[in-house]
């Protein structure tokens, strides 16, 4: 859904093929649109709606604990880490924590709005072939076969995709082990949290507990995650689910409309994510450990890079190196984020588990006082990872003009604004509610610092080659503090291409390297 608004925006015609019914939606997957992918809901005009929909009644607070028991002891607690009530600077977005069901209604509904997308329900893909001419696609519906023509083929149905073991791109790496997710409904539970929190996202972690987690839905309705399951327990049935969560959570209460599933943490990626005129995206190209919050995000950030470069090679300005750089560009990125999300599952469950942690004493107070350290110390980057969302950058890529400085450190958890080529162009608050970002526009945008500066002949390249580009002549303090050049061109996707003090001597050459028509001299 986020390649086809990205897509649609542009006007580029695309037809999503979904298996479910138009207005069913996905439960107990995904919580969490972090601040990057926030600001990629802000370009398509749904962050505000997102937050709208959010089901979860605001007894809820928006805080995630570490306790022994449901009214135990709290060994951790990091308030507001679910919700940001102030805006941040150095973003265009907050992170909003809100069930998989709302993610889905935002991006659906603002799906169906756009004539360029055609949305076809209850339909599945059956095969597809291509050739240097486009693609025929395949799929059934209503018991019938359908056959249509298109550009290019958009693979976004999984890490079990048929269509991707048709054309033998398999996900490499490793599984770190197998967990079961629970969605039911349960009145009685949130008043087992009145002698502690209750909150968006518990921990527990006892000698009954296995890595499990609890987390309110609103409308009474849960989801309970033990990962990894534990020897012994058969993660299908139910009754021994529900057994082991009562002893976890130290209380016994009644459930209803129970639907459960087991899946994998992997860190796992295919070798590349192009393969002619078909792109894998999402879990189709890669898998992340769930402990980061990073898989669907990643799959928006998919979406962006790769929206942008489909419709630059429609409308004939993008060149033949273009959409081999999607590859390029992501896969790196997702090594990264992977690479730090199997981090966080290192240190879990029984890994934490002290003995004397639940005892009302100075040695029970101690016990727990290091467990805090631990967690503090080894699992805070799994919720403090604002270097992995905004902090990546395509450097490497043949679409990026390098000027010789290096870039800060790219790591997980910390994020350096930078406007060196290939990061993520540094965000400003212009003023109230009004974001750098908001005014880039959809094409590329040259930022001048000194109006001085004759731009006249990349304008004209630009022109030459169809490329769009904005010239936006900007004083501003905050600029100027994060933008080290007078000249600075960003990207459709927001990512630096090139700057520097003075024009370069061949702007043409310039223009044709940032859309993939030309290598460097």
């Amino acid at each position: 859904m986020a390649v086809a608004i990205e897509l649609g925006l542009r006007g580029i015609r695309t037809l999503v093929c979904e298996p479910r019914s138009v207005d069913a939606y996905g439960i107990a997957k995904v919580n969490l649109v972090n601040a990057r992918s926030m600001e990629h809901f802000r370009r398509w005009g749904i962050a505000d709606r997102h937050r709208a929909n959010d089901p979860v009644p605001a007894d809820v607070a928006r805080d995630l604990v570490f306790s022994t028991r449901a009214n135990g002891k709290i060994l951790f607690k990091a308030e507001g880490a679910y919700e940001w009530r102030e805006r941040m600077p150095i973003a265009a977005e907050t992170p909003e924590w809100a069930p998989f069901e709302a993610i889905e209604k935002s991006l659906r509904t603002r799906l169906l709005e756009l004539d360029a997308v055609t949305f076809i329900e209850h339909s599945s893909v059956l095969d597809f072939t291509q050739d240097a001419g486009g693609v025929q696609v395949t799929y059934e519906k209503d018991d019938g076969q359908v056959t249509v023509g298109a550009n290019y083929f958009i693979i976004a149905n999984g890490p079990h995709s048929p269509q991707r073991r048709k054309i033998n791109l398999r996900l490499e790496g490793r599984t770190l082990f197998h967990n079961t997710s629970w969605y039911f409904h349960a009145p009685e539970l949130k008043t087992l949290f009145e002698k502690t929190h209750l909150c968006s996202m518990t921990f527990f972690l006892n000698d009954d507990a296995f890595g499990d987690i609890l987390v309110p839905y609103g409308g009474d309705h849960w989801g309970y995650y033990v990962s990894p399951i534990p020897e012994g327990v058969d993660a299908n049935d139910w009754n021994q689910v529900r057994e082991m969560m009562f002893r976890s959570v130290g209380q016994r209460f009644e459930t209803s409309g129970e639907r459960g599933w087991i899946w994998g943490s992997h860190a796992r990626m295919a070798r590349s994510f192009n393969y002619g005129r078909a792109f894998l995206i999402g879990d189709a190209a890669h898998l992340t450990p769930p402990f980061g919050g990073f898989g669907m995000n990643m799959g928006v950030g998919d979406a962006a890079d790769l929206g942008w470069k489909i419709a630059a090679t429609l409308e004939g300005w993008g060149g033949p190196r273009l959409l081999d750089t999607y590859s390029l560009e992501r896969r790196d990125v997702c090594k990264f984020i992977i690479d730090g999300s199997a981090h966080n599952n290192t240190v879990w469950g029984k890994a934490l588990v002290r003995e004397h942690m639940e005892e009302d004493s100075a040695r029970g107070e101690q016990v727990r006082a290091e467990i805090r350290k631990v967690i503090v110390e080894e699992k805070t980057q799994q919720f403090r990872s604002l270097g992995a969302q905004l902090g990546y950058r395509y450097t490497g890529s043949p679409i990026i003009i390098a000027d010789g400085t290096e870039p800060p450190p790219m790591t997980y958890g910390d994020y350096v604004p930078s406007s060196v080529p290939g990061c993520r162009a540094p965000h400003v608050w212009l003023g109230a509610d009004d974001s750098l970002y908001d005014h880039l526009g959809w094409g590329f945008c040259l930022l001048q610092q000194d109006p001085d500066i004759d731009v006249a002949p990349l304008v004209e390249a630009a022109a030459k080659a169809g490329l769009p580009l904005k010239v936006w002549n900007l004083d501003h303090p905050g600029v100027r503090a994060l933008y080290e050049r007078k000249l600075t061109l960003i990207r459709p996707d927001q990512h630096v291409a090139w700057r520097g003090d003075t024009l370069p001597d061949d702007p043409g050459h310039v223009i044709d390297i940032v859309r993939g028509a030309a290598q460097y001299r």
